[in-house]
């Protein structure tokens, strides 16, 4: 994680809170945070450590002596209540300022009141301290109120498990899974990468909130078999396919990276990423909304039942047991643009709208950087029956990110409309 930051690439990303205090109750700020914060670090002792490095290539966590939670928990100082063009500056410019590595490596801010009357946490993470789950799993330990607990939505398939079903597909006595996981996911697209270029040190940030009940109702209806994910892929496809045609330039189909969560209730606590992925082409060219969705679920349901994802993860770690200059080669063909345009992900919240300091969290966004030579990356969240959609880009080579994301609402509209047209 430490070796993807680049003078152009940040290593970490945002969770975006925006947090509704009831009228009359009294709102969070940031001494109350803060406390909540401290007294709770005992469950989440990796947010008191800091790195060390040992020597170029190989650092450790270690305890910070001088750790002050005023210098990662601050109020923003603003001058009135914050638009959304304001908090998406904001998010910018937190974006594109890099972490203190003298420091544990996160900060939360807080800004209030913004104009539609809630308050915003922003907290700043580093990929190399916590992946989309265990930012989740942190989010529960220090952050949201007792009784919302760990409650977390049902991951319907969108996540590898059971491991041990997986291991048993990679065992000696069924080896040919393996050449057809690396036929899948190491292929390279032929001609110009879309969304490719040179990454600089500017970005352009945007997000949006999307109900989820009438796009389930799509899946189960129209698309059976269809997972939240897969979704979730047939938005950004949407989205993709009118962001093409309004600049003049329409694509026929997209190469994109889905990374997977391998998580498990049995690994050491203090596992802090343990992701793969596997890769699916977006159908841009089919013009109907739920043939995109039908398409995008054949595609992913094939490499869940072939266990692509743990492939790779098991090949990955052998390799780099084994081979480590190997392994970089790996790394490099993994990541190139013609492996995929734009890496979406998709994190399992909570199930249950969760709270801060009594204040309800009405919407939870992620912005995630972008790699070297990847314009435009897309995170989501899904909470209480919505899907929240952040995008992170380059603006050089994405441009203005509004047509994207309208696009995205619009596919989610004609899913939701299709889904009451095939109910009735």
């Amino acid at each position: 994680m430490l070796r993807m930051e680049s003078g152009t690439v940040a290593g970490h990303t945002l969770k975006v809170a925006i947090l509704d205090p009831p009228r009359g109750e009294r709102r969070p700020d940031v001494e109350r945070l803060r406390a909540r914060i401290a007294a709770r670090l005992e469950r989440s002792p990796r947010l008191r450590r800091r790195l060390q490095m040992r020597s170029k290539r190989r650092a450790v966590w270690v305890d910070d002596p001088t750790f002050d939670v005023r210098e990662h928990v601050r109020r923003v100082a603003v001058s009135g209540p914050v638009s959304e063009d304001d908090l998406r500056r904001f998010c910018v410019r937190m974006m594109e300022e890099r972490l203190d590595r003298s420091r544990p490596l996160w900060t939360m801010d807080l800004l209030d009141p913004l104009e539609a009357g809630g308050v915003a946490l922003v907290w700043r993470l580093h990929h190399s301290m916590a992946d989309g789950a265990i930012a989740m799993r942190l989010a529960d330990e220090v952050l949201w109120d007792a009784s919302n607990g760990a409650a977390h939505a049902k991951e319907d398939g969108d996540h590898v498990g059971p491991l041990a079903d997986l291991r048993e597909a990679l065992s000696a006595r069924r080896p040919g899974r393996l050449p057809g996981a690396l036929r899948r996911e190491l292929h390279r697209t032929r001609g110009p990468a879309p969304l490719s270029g040179v990454v600089g040190a500017r970005r352009a940030v945007a997000f949006a909130s999307i109900p989820l009940g009438a796009l389930r109702r799509t899946a189960k209806t129209l698309v059976p078999g269809a997972t939240v994910n897969d979704v979730v892929l047939a938005l950004v496809a949407g989205g993709l396919r009118i962001w093409a045609e309004t600049r003049g330039d329409p694509l026929a189909s997209l190469q994109v990276k889905i990374p997977v969560s391998l998580h498990h209730r049995a690994e050491s606590p203090e596992v802090a990423n343990r992701d793969s992925f596997f890769c699916v082409a977006l159908p841009l060219a089919e013009p109907d909304p739920v043939e995109r969705l039908r398409r995008i679920k054949e595609e992913t349901a094939l490499r869940k039942r072939a266990g692509d994802a743990l492939v790779l993860d098991t090949l990955l770690r052998d390799v780099a047991r084994l081979a480590p200059p190997l392994r970089h080669l790996l790394d490099r063909l993994t990541v190139h643009p013609r492996a995929f345009a734009l890496n979406i992900s998709n994190v399992v919240g909570p199930a249950e709208r969760p709270s801060v300091l009594g204040a309800p969290v009405h919407a939870l966004h992620s912005i995630a950087d972008i790699d070297q030579r990847h314009g435009l990356r897309v995170a989501v969240i899904s909470m209480a029956d919505e899907l929240h959609v952040g995008l992170c880009a380059e603006p050089a080579i994405v441009g203005d990110l509004d047509p994207l994301l309208d696009g995205m609402l619009t596919e989610a509209a004609s899913l939701a409309h299709r889904s009451g047209a095939g109910a009735s």
